[in-house]
């Protein structure tokens, strides 16, 4: 198996800097040492996928047709057959919905499978230590000299300095960030300033600010009565959001399906919700006719806080969904904002994918009539 997604697993990854250390640990441990378990932690967008895949890489005499990638995202239904002659099974993707199934089954694959040699990536540390590993590796931020040397790497322009150095300060070491922000700059998406206040919020404001500057604790009264005030009807939830779009974090998952369906409504299209137990991956559905053809588009909606973005899985869980159904294309739309795994996924199938996060969703609210 050489693809996972639509990537080579052993292609070479551009602008990697550092973790030479942690690429070294992974070499001693399954060339070396032979391990059986290794497991790489660290927090959300750390950069856990471009290790692993920057080793495979390295070792492809070794591994090139022997190795199988799991993904354990969310609506994981199990692990599918191992290959006779796979040596190396990487499991991603095990996130923070770790649970006793998830556990139990990876445990049995373990059992099952003793000659083979597994790598399990994930966010949740407490939980993967819980299953027996020859190694754990935990993934930090990038130091700053890392940081400043993939930033040089990433822009395609040059950058006043104290530009830099806010970037720099922003990310806090954090890959993902980073790429993001040389992403949307070298494509002139949105401005630096614009950029900053996302982000920014996503790192500085946890929950709502009262008047005084005051964070609102989210078992708070206050909090609770914010909330309730805006659970309300469609019109009034838009009217509120419009005022206040970070509000939308306050809203109910389905309540952000029902926001965004309203949104689409008000741009011309003909929008379904499909139920609340839902079917393959898909939240509403668009029907739009045009002299050329009807067309058919599933949307998905994450409602995630702002400082969790959206990965590049569950753009590919959808990907597979539209491939699978044969509808005209997908929309991902997210209170949050996409990895850079994501935003160079869904690039190569454009005219199937297109990502409407947090900054777009927002200029949406203002158009609206």
């Amino acid at each position: 198996m050489r693809t996972y997604g639509l990537f080579d697993l052993f292609s070479p990854i551009d602008n990697f800097f550092g973790r030479e250390k942690e690429l070294k640990l992974l070499e001693d441990s399954f060339i070396k040492e032979k391990h059986k378990v290794v497991v790489i932690s660290g927090n959300n967008a750390v950069g856990k996928t471009s290790l692993w895949r920057v080793f495979l890489s390295s070792q492809a005499k070794i591994y090139d047709g022997k190795v199988q990638v799991f993904s354990a995202a969310p609506r994981f239904e199990g692990f599918p057959k191992i290959d006779d002659k796979i040596k190396l099974v990487v499991i991603d993707d095990i996130s923070y919905e770790f649970n006793n199934r998830l556990e139990s089954d990876i445990i049995n694959l373990l059992k099952t499978h003793s000659k083979i040699q597994f790598l399990l990536v994930g966010s949740n540390t407490n939980n993967l230590k819980r299953i027996n590993s020859d190694r754990h590796i935990f993934l930090e931020s990038l130091q700053n000299f890392e940081s400043n040397q993939l930033l040089e790497g990433l822009l395609e322009k040059k950058l006043p300095q104290n530009d830099i150095l806010r970037i720099a300060n922003l990310s806090k070491g954090n890959p993902y960030l980073l790429k993001l922000f040389s992403h949307y700059i070298n494509q002139n998406k949105y401005s630096l300033d614009q950029i900053f206040n996302l982000v920014n919020q996503d790192f500085s404001q946890k929950g709502i600010i009262n008047k005084s500057g005051f964070e609102i604790l989210d078992t708070s009264a206050a909090f609770k009565q914010i909330a309730s005030d805006i659970r309300v009807v469609n019109k009034s939830i838009l009217d509120k959001i419009r005022l206040r779009p970070e509000d939308m974090y306050l809203l109910h998952p389905r309540q952000f399906e029902e926001l965004v369906a309203e949104l689409l409504e008000k741009r011309g299209y003909n929008v379904d919700l499909t139920k609340v137990t839902r079917d393959g991956g898909k939240d509403l559905i668009i029907a739009h006719q045009a002299d050329i053809g009807n067309f058919i588009y599933y949307v998905e909606c994450k409602r995630f806080a702002p400082s969790n973005p959206v990965g590049v899985s569950l753009v590919r869980e959808l990907a597979g969904t539209i491939s699978v159904d044969r509808v005209t294309a997908g929309i991902m739309v997210t209170s949050s904002y996409f990895s850079p795994d994501a935003i160079e996924f869904s690039e190569k199938i454009k005219n199937q994918m297109s990502l409407i996060d947090f900054i777009k969703l927002k200029e949406w609210l203002k158009n609206i009539k």
